[in-house]
């Protein structure tokens, strides 16, 4: 006969096996837990500033430095109309898995809107599949490396935008996170790399057409010109 502390250590047990076959992804600590991005500015073609891509970290400490949030941006005024671009040149992450899990994928999600747009209007997010590099196990578990380069494909960030004024440029954010598909024996679940759920955020300035910049000084020097023939 079962003496009562015996019993309900193995009750404790059966509900503990019943926890984990009923709701798996609660009982799993696998994890998406670094994610980077590539972005390649060029401002304009017509100054002496070459376009480069810089690789940012927007979870972990892979690439060196952090991307600039929504408030600070990427302190760039960028003219498409003029050559300037803004591309996502290419994205890394890296995985963590205990012994049961197996890392399958990482996506890396973005969407590009106005400033100030409200939830409901923002675009809906586009997605960027990462490349299984390499692995290690320091600890005992598996850490995977994923990448994806312009081998992949880059993407034209600034697609479908539209300048603003000379006065009032129009102030653009992107937004990313992160996810990794994962499996284990009996079922998968999707680890997030979301910021907390509130996402990832930088920004930018789109400034007019060269053409309406041009008409603009046109204006202003014939109406100088004229007015010095007046006198």
């Amino acid at each position: 006969m079962l003496s009562k502390a015996l019993f309900y250590q193995r009750v404790a047990c059966a509900l503990v096996a019943l926890t984990w076959i009923l709701f798996p992804t609660q009982a799993r600590a696998s994890a998406l837990y670094a994610l980077g991005v590539g972005l390649t500015v060029d401002a304009n073609t017509t100054d002496a500033v070459a376009a480069a891509t810089t690789y940012y970290d927007l979870d972990g400490n892979t690439n060196g430095r952090f991307l600039p949030n929504a408030s600070t941006g990427l302190g760039v005024q960028i003219n498409p109309n003029q050559g300037g671009s803004l591309l996502l040149a290419g994205a890394n992450g890296k995985t963590w898995q205990a012994p049961a899990d197996n890392a399958q994928s990482v996506t890396l999600f973005y969407r590009v809107f106005e400033t100030g747009t409200a939830n409901a209007s923002r675009p809906t997010f586009s997605s960027y599949s990462l490349l299984y590099q390499n692995q290690w196990n320091p600890d005992g578990n598996i850490n995977k490396y994923w990448s994806a380069t312009s081998s992949v494909g880059t993407v034209d960030l600034l697609a479908s935008l539209t300048p603003g004024t000379i006065a009032t440029p129009k102030n653009y954010t992107i937004e990313f996170y992160g996810s990794s598909f994962m499996t284990y024996t009996g079922g998968n679940f999707t680890a997030y790399d979301n910021n907390g759920g509130n996402n990832y955020t930088t920004s930018f300035q789109l400034v007019p057409e060269p053409s309406t910049a041009s008409l603009l000084t046109l204006s202003i020097v014939g109406a100088l010109t004229l007015r010095r023939r007046r006198a």
